[in-house]
């Protein structure tokens, strides 16, 4: 090989050298795009708990339109009503913890 040829096959590699850093550590390199894939698949999957929290709203909505009997369960169990029939007992302690 002469020195011209030694020249030009150094250069190319060099050449060739720079160019794999630029697609691997440029702005818009493979590593850049494996930083971007990843948020996009965090993106997607609050999405989708947001979709799924959404879609348990709207059932919840639903539910308190037509579904009397999940209307008295949440009135029972989340704002201590009762319905007419029913009798509540409580026990009341005095100051020393004792029942009277």
């Amino acid at each position: 090989m002469t020195t011209v040829e030694k020249a030009g096959l150094y250069s190319a590699t060099v050449f060739i050298a720079a160019l794999l850093c630029l697609i691997v550590f440029s702005e818009n390199g493979i590593l850049d795009f494996k930083s971007i894939r990843q948020k996009e698949q965090g993106v997607l999957n609050q999405t989708r708990e947001v979709e799924m929290e959404n879609q348990k709203l709207e059932n919840e909505v639903n539910a308190l339109k037509t579904d009397m009997e999940y209307i008295k369960h949440l009135a029972k169990h989340e704002h201590d009503m009762i319905e007419e029939d029913e009798l509540i007992f409580k026990d009341k302690l005095d100051n020393k913890g004792n029942t009277p």
